[in-house]
């Protein structure tokens, strides 16, 4: 089995997955794991692929290729081994939500806080966005807390004060998850 990570980007516009998925689709190709989103008009898309028995590397190549050709997309590949393909990635258990006004230095300080209590990030959305009473950030970030979220409040409310902003921890439901 070879497993592919694939990263594509390109002016956002209605059909890109379809497009995309298209193209694995005539290699028999299997998505197993992928993560999208819209950023300010551009698409960008990250897949874990596993390629058929069949399926060489350079067939592979030659559809992304025909890929970009056709739709303007900018792809890029990378094997990897069977070993990281079947990890499986952790649930995160918390979800830390960020708002206030937008200043420079938000993300890193609560991620700094993150890093200093040995905490993974599984994933962080952000936006800012102009409002009648200025620029607000807005910030979410799903985390693998192992039970120690209660231990971030202390150190992310002294965030919280330094940028006046509020900082708020969202135990995940093992039920709901």
């Amino acid at each position: 089995m070879s497993y592919i990570l694939l990263s594509i980007s390109g002016h956002d516009r209605a059909g890109i997955v379809c497009d995309v998925s298209e193209s694995l689709l005539h290699l028999n190709a299997n998505i197993e794991d992928s993560s999208m989103t819209a950023l300010r008009g551009r698409f960008t898309m990250m897949l874990i692929v596993k390629l058929a028995e069949t399926t060489a590397l350079g067939e592979l190549k030659a559809a992304l290729a025909e890929l970009e050709q056709r739709t303007g997309l900018t792809v890029q590949s990378q094997s990897i081994n069977d070993e990281e393909a079947l990890i499986v990635p952790q649930e995160p258990d918390c979800v830390i939500t960020v708002s206030g006004a937008d200043k420079a230095g938000i993300v890193h300080a609560v991620t700094g806080v993150l890093a200093t209590n040995g905490i993974s990030i599984v994933d962080v959305s952000t936006r800012a966005r102009e409002t009648e009473h200025g620029d607000v950030y807005m910030m979410a970030l799903e985390i693998i807390s192992d039970g120690n979220g209660e231990s971030l409040r202390t150190p992310l409310q002294a965030v919280a004060k330094e940028f006046g902003i509020d900082i708020e921890i969202h135990e995940l439901d093992a039920a709901v998850m």
